[in-house]
């Protein structure tokens, strides 16, 4: 099982004991490890529903457990392979047909079934945990991207909100001052943790109207992925950017006014209004500027492990984040769409007016996943940041990287189709 011990992750108790502690009366004890333990906004809301859960059922236990982001993913899925298994995972949206073509999850229909909800009643987002009629996760929440900036930072260097690529370029030189040091945008820029950097860089990338697969088939070499690569290294060398820094790092600089604008979901709004509430009457958000006026969906789901030890307790805790009152906190405190339609209320965009533009992004964007090759997107997006991490760090030239990076994918593809 997972658990912390000053700080580090290790196994401490063998199934055996974890047994006879259950059959003298302990209670049940739903290990859940995940990075948003860690994250402010994500943190609160957990706690929350860890209360809710434990209140309504008192012999069960949350033991919530902060993972590393940049370390969560291939640890997650090493001990779900070996065995070795938390009883919730968190996965999105390629990670969850990873998963369930590998056979490692519990369908939830039984749990879903009883508590009353159907496919019908969740985000179109939900159907990426479909696979054969059977529901294999969850929507915690829903994050489309839109582009967030600091108003009153705009406003002090009289540039109004970016419109267009050209607008947004000049902003990120003008706002970049090495004397406070302030940057204008801010994006992946540090070698590592795959899955973080695609996340990161895919609102350039969807917002030029490109991407890393079209129909299953590789797309890198397209104008509009190509073109979003050349401005991603433009501005890193021009270093519009934070360089060599962790993503926690950067996103924190943009919560202490450091950064005025950052492409990511409305969850960040939550990290905002807790660890900066001034900031918070300044963030506003719109579209994202870019030339092909695209977004993306990320989906988060909850999920049950094949051989999690303790399945029933981890449905009780999910059944419980899909009930109405937790649902809206989804909203109040994450800031981002929950899994049922219907729960942001008129008030809560009256007082938070940047919501909108993830509401419009949320109708018109695509899962970041690789487009028809979702099932292999572990493995196609450490490709794609070895190529990407060549063209930022080791000065290969954008448009060779695209070629030996569409040559690399096609080769992938077609090993896995023979």
């Amino acid at each position: 099982m997972w658990t912390r011990v000053v700080g580090t992750l290790r196994w401490i108790l063998p199934l055996a004991l974890l047994l006879v502690g259950t059959a003298a009366g302990a209670a049940t004890e739903i290990v859940y490890p995940t990075f948003m333990w860690g994250e402010t906004w994500n943190a609160k809301f957990l706690n929350e529903l860890k209360d809710s859960v434990e209140k309504k059922n008192p012999a069960i236990k949350v033991n919530g457990i902060n993972v590393p982001i940049a370390a969560f993913w291939d640890k997650q899925y090493a001990d779900v392979t070996a065995g070795a298994s938390p009883d919730i995972a968190t996965l999105f949206d390629p990670d969850i047909r990873q998963y369930i073509a590998a056979g490692l999850l519990e369908p939830l229909d039984p749990w879903l079934d009883k508590a009353g909800y159907k496919l019908k009643d969740f985000l179109p987002s939900a159907s990426l945990a479909v696979e054969k009629g059977q529901i294999y996760g969850v929507l915690m929440q829903v994050n489309p991207r839109a582009l967030f900036y600091n108003d009153r930072l705009l406003r002090e260097a009289k540039i109004p909100p970016p419109t267009d690529l050209n607008s947004f370029y000049a902003a990120l030189k003008a706002l970049r001052d090495p004397a406070k040091q302030q940057f204008g945008f801010a994006t992946f820029s540090r070698p590592g943790a795959a899955n973080l950097m695609y996340i990161e860089i895919m609102p350039l990338v969807a917002g030029f109207g490109g991407g890393f697969f079209k129909n299953g088939k590789p797309s890198v070499t397209s104008p509009e992925t190509l073109a979003a690569l050349e401005f991603y290294k433009k501005i890193y060398e021009e270093e519009l950017i934070p360089r060599g820094l962790d993503t926690a790092t950067y996103r924190q600089m943009f919560i202490q006014e450091k950064v005025a604008m950052y492409a990511s979901g409305p969850f960040m709004a939550g990290g905002v209004a807790q660890g900066n509430p001034g900031f918070y009457k300044n963030l506003k958000a719109m579209e994202l500027p870019f030339p092909g006026r695209r977004s993306f969906t990320l989906a988060n789901f909850m999920a049950i492990p094949k051989r999690a030890p303790n399945k029933e307790a981890a449905a009780q805790f999910i059944m419980t984040m899909l009930e109405d009152p937790m649902q809206k906190r989804v909203v109040e405190v994450i800031k981002a769409l929950p899994a049922r339609p219907g729960m942001v209320d008129q008030r809560f965009l009256q007082d938070n007016s940047w919501f909108v533009a993830f509401e419009k992004a949320g109708l018109t964007g695509k899962s970041y996943a690789p487009e028809g090759v979702e099932g292999f997107a572990p493995e196609i997006l450490k490709i794609i940041a070895q190529h990407v991490e060549n063209m930022l760090f080791k000065g290969v030239d954008a448009k060779r990287v695209a070629n030996e990076l569409q040559a690399e994918l096609e080769t992938f593809v077609a090993s896995k189709r023979k």
